[in-house]
């Protein structure tokens, strides 16, 4: 038993010391690594980030990609960095921006999501988007072979702790903030939080319909009570908790600004033509703010 235990002690120092000495390397320019063994791959602030994090048991990974090109290289750069698989690859969210991808890693990795994200994936999926995507973007044509939409294998309702090696994931369902299956990941020891897209940084988010703000600020609020070193939004540059609270603030004036004016009779076309966020003059997405407005008055009218 103790022969045992000392070469499985060994193999786990040895593989933790190669994944060091691997990450000195260089895995490109829109790699950043975030904490020792995590990396986060940003490139345009209107791309989905994703993330690799390395464990003595295998690879975790967070969403695949903004599109095949980007999987590959992500899994370029795993290749690099450790001899160990993708075990698991979870899911922020069932958007194809987040998930095209997938077939890159599963198999073998085991793809996790919130309850309905497989029927979101199956009823969003439109093989046109790949034609035209390589029509755009010929030299894209080399990343698409193989693909096929790799659904969910697991999904789970609400709450999920996941332990891989000497890691922790907790996955957070966050109900109504962008999609139908959004979740926030928590890594409780090195205080890193996934937020999904529920926050953007200089970013106006696509607030569909079904979209709460009240849900979004809960959601803000249950990260911030985390209390994060690091936050990773789906859309823009990983930082500090300030991400968190800069969305809470635009959120808060938003609905404060919609129901001030809607206190004065103005009409929901009024308030698209007349409300001003104030610090929000050099975001991106300015088109996505007139929905913002409508989520805000939903809120605020009920209607």
């Amino acid at each position: 038993m103790k022969t045992k235990f000392t070469i499985g002690l060994l193999s786990i120092v040895f593989g933790l010391a190669s994944a060091a000495h691997s990450s000195a390397q260089d895995l490109g320019p829109h790699f950043k690594k975030i904490q020792e063994g995590i990396f986060v791959r940003a490139e345009k602030p209107a791309d989905s980030n994703a993330a690799i994090i390395l464990t003595s048991e295998g690879v975790v990974m967070i969403d695949s990609g903004h599109n095949p090109p980007d999987s590959l290289a992500l899994s370029k750069a795993v290749k690099q960095l450790t001899s160990q698989p993708v075990r698991y690859l979870i899911n922020t969210e069932p958007h194809s921006d987040h998930t095209t991808g997938h077939f890159v890693f599963s198999p073998p990795a085991i793809i996790v999501a919130h309850e309905g994200a497989t029927e979101s994936m199956k009823r969003a999926y439109d093989p046109k988007r790949n034609e035209k995507l390589l029509a755009e973007y010929p030299d894209m044509r080399e990343s698409f072979k193989g693909f096929k939409m790799i659904t969910p294998h697991i999904e789970y309702r609400d709450k999920m702790t996941l332990n891989v090696g000497e890691r922790t994931f907790e996955l957070r369902f966050l109900k109504s903030v962008h999609s139908e299956a959004d979740t926030a990941i928590w890594l409780p020891k090195e205080r890193v939080v996934f937020a999904a897209a529920s926050v953007g940084v200089k970013r106006f988010s696509n607030l569909r319909p079904f979209v709460k703000i009240s849900d979004t600020l809960e959601a803000i609020k249950m990260m911030k009570a985390l209390n994060p070193e690091v936050v990773v939004p789906g859309h823009g540059a990983p930082g500090t908790v300030k991400i968190l609270e800069d969305m809470e603030r635009y959120y808060t004036t938003l609905v404060e600004g919609v129901g001030q004016l809607v206190k004065q009779g103005k009409s929901l076309d009024d308030i698209k033509k007349e409300l001003r966020v104030p610090g929000t003059e050099d975001w991106e997405g300015k088109d996505r703010y007139p929905n913002n407005i409508e989520a805000a008055y939903r809120g605020v009218t009920g209607k």
